[in-house]
């Protein structure tokens, strides 16, 4: 999947604006700043959350935290990667601190549809209920740290490195969580009849 951010380990030059201006206390910087990146933040924590209401929590949190530690954010950096750890922590602990709530296929594939590209509506509200039937059982049967590294390298795209940083682990963790991780769901998708 291409990434709506353009790079992780570097700000984009609209970004250092718009984060400047921010810091400035120039509140449409930081909309313009939300704007930008909310598709992503919002996508991801769905996914890892398998929720709508607790994705919108998350992100809602995310920029919250964005807001209060632009002092402290180096622009230099890269916007993106900073936005995904804080992601996948905030996923992590929400995860952790309270069970999942079921939801219905038509609220997630209007959460996915929001945060997709610019196929006709009717398809990828389609495309999104399809695949979260077909995938939520089965991304389940995962631990929290083999879905997240699972979610971000195969369908967010990041590489080894910015997934590492998103999970606060080592390249070789995030490589074991991958491999249990799809070896659990090589045998989920075998054990339905599925294809292999």
């Amino acid at each position: 999947m291409i990434l709506d951010m353009l790079a992780l380990d570097v700000a984009t030059t609209e970004d250092l604006g718009l984060i400047e201006r921010a810091r400035a206390g120039d509140d449409s910087a930081f909309g313009e700043l939300v704007s930008e990146h909310e598709k992503t933040v919002l996508r991801t924590a769905w996914r890892l959350v398998g929720n709508a209401e607790d994705a919108r929590d998350i992100a809602q949190e995310a920029f919250l935290r964005l807001h209060h530690n632009l002092g402290r954010l180096d622009p230099e950096r890269g916007l993106g990667a900073w936005l995904y750890r804080v992601t996948v922590n905030l996923a992590l602990t929400a995860l952790r601190g309270r069970k999942r709530r079921p939801e219905s296929a038509l609220e997630n594939a209007n959460l996915v549809a929001a945060a997709s590209s610019t196929r006709p509506e009717q398809e990828r509200r389609t495309d999104a209920a399809d695949a979260r039937r077909l995938l939520a059982p089965v991304l389940e049967r995962l631990s929290d740290r083999e879905r997240a590294a699972v979610i971000l390298r195969d369908l967010e795209g990041l590489d080894m490195k910015d997934v590492a940083r998103a999970l606060g682990c080592r390249q070789v963790t995030v490589r074991s969580y991958l491999s249990r991780g799809r070896l659990k769901l090589r045998n989920a998708v075998q054990n339905t009849g599925g294809p292999s």
